[in-house]
Parts: structure tokens; sequence; C-alpha cells
């Protein structure tokens, strides 16, 4: 092995993965369905399980689903480009503590 051999890596097989993703990202969106952790975390380009993290402390726009998450493509973009985004109402009203 020589240390003057050039990569063989190109920028189409860089991109290849990636562009899979952004085309289920586009077909989801059109669809009207939420996107996946992997998907958001290919966009932003951290780990899923970063992903999930930052959807359980509320730092990401996400619904919780069963044992998963979901994120809703129109408060991810808006997250993305710095723009405010209105977190959902949980699913059960607060309880009211007694005086």
């Amino acid at each position: 092995m020589s240390k003057d051999k050039p990569e063989t890596t190109t920028a189409s097989a860089d991109q290849g993965r990636g562009g899979e993703l952004a085309k289920e990202r586009a077909q989801l969106e059109e669809a009207g369905k939420n996107w996946t952790a992997r998907l958001v975390a290919d966009l932003i380009g951290l780990s899923p399980l970063t992903v999930k993290r930052m959807a359980r402390k509320g730092t990401l726009p996400a619904v919780k689903v069963g044992r998963g998450w979901e994120f809703p493509p129109p408060k991810v973009r808006a997250w993305y480009a710095g723009e405010p985004w209105a977190v959902s109402p949980t699913s059960r009203p607060p309880v009211k503590k007694k005086p």
C-alpha cells in the first residue's frame, strides 16, 4: 500500500445514501407523513441516537408514537432554519394541584 495513491471515493458515492434519504424525505413530506429519526439525522448531520435524545429533551420538534419518535417536516424545517416552532399540546391536560 502506497501513501501516494489517491483515494478512490467520488462525490457521487459519498452522496449516494444521502440522495436516497433526501428522496424518501420528499416522498413522505408530499404524502403528509412524518419523518423518522434516521431521515432527520441525515438532514442535520447528526446520529439518529442524538436526534432521539434532542426530541426527548424537547430541543427538536417531535411526536412520541409508541416507543419511537416521529418528526413533522414543517416543524423540523422551521427549527433547522432557526425560525420559531410551536410545541404541540400534550394529549392529556396538565394536572392541577389542589391548594
